[in-house]
């Protein structure tokens, strides 16, 4: 669930299996097993814990069945303070590390999935303690005053801790880093997440579109990230990976010494000295999916001999791009036979589907082996991965450095580079202080930690969490404008230059103090006004 998530009713289920569970354990003559399904009871109620914590902070710990047809007051549960909320979902997952299976059928989990979501949930809250206090909330919120906002700092290195330790329990189960396409790496990283045989696989949600019964074991992802109608039959491309984002990578020059646009002789020579991870990351021109190969140019200069920066992030009033030196058109479009505008964009007059705002579109997760008449609505099948080791690795590096184990953080670190295939493997120690960034103390290593994460786990549902948990998401999400990489032919030398450029609309993002916790859902609030004091700033 989303916005407004409030699972007490599914938290009630869990608890109540906990709760009468017990009276049943004389048929299992294997205790084992009984210990298991206990323990995995533990995990999911920790499972929807953490995703009230990270969104509220504080809330009610409910963990007996309550009376319905008790006393009123006993069934309005204040809140309880964040701390005491992240050490109750500590506690299920220690019990459901100390109870499960190492192995269970694929798709459930066993004792190095909780250790992965220990991994992930203690690392989140470590980074709440040491950070949320320069937020300034205590001065003035009387939720941060009472401790439903926020963490005391002290308790920091508790909870990395269990993060490191949860780690290192993980790191002892079958698992290692997917490595079955090489010396591709590209198409190994984007097979990551696509192989349901991966080795780097924790835990996994599956799908089936053949399931019975009409349960809708499907999805729309490649409907959704492909461009209609040549890779796809129904919607179109929704979401396309920013310029900011490919140069977060190993990330070719578009510009020379000067300043000036570097000339290509093929647009697809843009891709030659890219990462191979951003390879396998996003679609760009020349990449073939589902038997059709992406031409994505934005339009034609007759003459482009000075400096990138007189385009102006594309704007129609800079004196390059007047009409008569810049052509702009619509897909597939030519001018004298050469081509203005590429079949997958960047269009003219479009909106956001099929034309990639930003220069590429999204690969991860896509499914190339899809018929083009088959990519619709509720028609994808391939499965979601939930917990793999190059996060877990990432969780290592941030708690190590954060607990002062450089080294060690450093050591992950260069797992994760190596596999991604980049040209350096293993980051200098860079002491720089950014603190006025992000008006706290951090340094380059730590930094180039926090990008990692964003590099290696682009699209998979952790940016902008990690960004609220570091307490940095209103500056980061300052009036930013997303960049787009912009493809143009210079016609006076018939090669190829790439624009560095607002995107279209110049679209901004912000995001406020107050996006640090959700407000407690109104509704919920009506009924139970022990729920107040509302989040900071709500």
């Amino acid at each position: 669930d989303g916005f407004g998530y409030w699972p007490y009713d599914r938290i009630r289920l869990v608890s109540n299996f906990i709760a009468s569970f017990p009276n049943y354990k004389s048929q299992y003559a294997d205790a084992s097993i009984y210990n298991s399904l206990l323990g995995e009871a533990h995990f999911l109620r920790a499972y929807f814990y953490f995703g009230l914590a990270k969104r509220y902070g504080g809330v009610p710990l409910v963990t007996e069945v309550q009376n319905v047809l008790g006393n009123k007051d006993s069934l309005n549960v204040s809140r309880a303070t964040e701390y005491d909320t992240w050490k109750l979902i500590h506690d299920d997952l220690q019990f459901a590390i100390d109870n499960m299976k190492p192995s269970t059928e694929s798709g459930r989990a066993n004792k190095y999935v909780a250790a992965a979501l220990m991994s992930r949930t203690m690392l989140y809250a470590g980074s709440i303690a040491k950070y949320t206090d320069y937020l300034g909330f205590k001065a003035d919120q009387l939720a941060a005053q009472q401790g439903f906002a926020g963490i005391d700092p002290s308790k920091a290195n508790e909870f990395f801790q269990y993060s490191y330790d949860a780690g290192k329990i993980v790191e002892q189960g079958p698992y290692s880093l997917y490595t079955k396409n090489y010396p591709d790496k590209a198409l190994n990283f984007a097979n990551v997440f696509l192989d349901p045989t991966s080795p780097e696989n924790i835990f996994v949600k599956y799908f089936d579109k053949t399931s019975p019964g009409g349960t809708g074991l499907k999805h729309s992802y490649d409907a959704l990230m492909s461009p209609n109608p040549d890779m796809a039959s129904d919607v179109g491309s929704e979401s396309y990976p920013s310029l900011d984002f490919m140069r977060m990578f190993d990330f070719p020059a578009i510009t020379d010494v000067d300043g000036k646009p570097i000339r290509f002789a093929n647009r697809a020579d843009i891709k030659t000295n890219m990462e191979p991870r951003l390879r396998g990351s996003a679609y760009f021109d020349g990449d073939v999916l589902r038997g059709k190969t992406f031409s994505i140019q934005r339009g034609i200069y007759n003459s482009f001999p000075g400096l990138a920066t007189e385009a102006q992030n594309g704007s129609n009033a800079a004196p390059i791009n007047v009409n008569t030196n810049r052509f702009l058109g619509n897909k597939g479009q030519t001018d004298g036979g050469i081509l203005i505008t590429g079949a997958h964009g960047q269009f003219e007059s479009s909106g956001g589907e099929n034309n990639p705002l930003t220069g590429a579109f999204v690969r991860k997760y896509v499914n190339p082996n899809m018929v083009t008449a088959d990519v619709r609505l509720n028609n994808s099948g391939q499965h979601w991965v939930v917990f793999r080791l190059g996060e877990i690795y990432l969780n290592m590096a941030e708690a190590s450095y954060e607990l002062g184990k450089k080294t060690e953080a450093f050591d992950y670190i260069e797992k994760i580079r190596v596999r991604a295939g980049c040209l350096v493997t293993r980051p200098a120690d860079d002491l720089t202080d950014l603190s006025q960034k992000y008006g706290y103390p951090i340094d380059g290593n730590l930094q180039f930690i926090r990008d990692e994460r964003y590099r290696e786990l682009w699209g998979e549902n952790h940016r902008w969490w990690d960004l609220r948990r570091w307490r940095t998401v209103d500056r980061v999400l300052n009036q930013y404008i997303p960049r787009a990489l912009e493809c143009y032919y210079d016609r006076a030398n018939g090669k190829y230059i790439f624009l560095d450029e607002s995107v279209k609309n110049n679209e901004t993002w912000s995001a406020s103090k107050a996006s640090n916790y959700e407000p407690i859902p109104q509704g919920e609030i009506n009924k139970n006004t022990n729920l107040l004091p509302q989040n900071p700033l709500r």
